[in-house]
């Protein structure tokens, strides 16, 4: 799991994919931190993305590092209502906080990917290292 933070903490925005109508849909998200081996995110209730996400929770995101190490994680998907998670990441990230000021704002919502597989392609052409967390 260290080593799978530590990627996201040097490439936080990853590219999230769901399904909408039978139709992939791919959009980028921010990496916000791990609690308790769950990766956490966070989006607005109101987005598609949402919605898309509560149909089907499976989740699979994908980050690239700029000495093109990549990594793609899949695994079970959740909605948290964690007050205190909620005010780590307004805390930590100015970008959230412009846009929904406080934990507590209703629109505001986090998710988390737990019990999944990495895998890790340290450099182009190399195999595939498979983590599970």
């Amino acid at each position: 799991m260290r080593e799978i933070v530590s990627l996201f903490q040097e490439n936080p925005v990853v590219n999230r994919a769901t399904v909408d109508d039978g139709k992939p849909r791919v959009r980028p998200v921010q990496f916000m931190l791990e609690e308790s081996g769950r990766l956490y995110f966070c989006t607005a209730n109101t987005k598609n993305m949402y919605r898309q996400f509560k149909d089907d929770p499976s989740v699979e995101i994908c980050s690239i590092s700029k000495e093109y190490a990549t990594m793609r994680i899949s695994g079970d998907g959740g909605f948290s209502d964690d007050r205190s998670i909620k005010e780590r990441i307004i805390a930590g990230s100015d970008l959230v906080k412009s846009i929904y000021q406080k934990a507590d704002n209703p629109i505001f919502d986090i998710f988390y990917i737990e019990h999944g597989t990495g895998n890790v392609v340290d450099s182009p052409g190399l195999p595939a290292q498979e983590r599970e967390f």
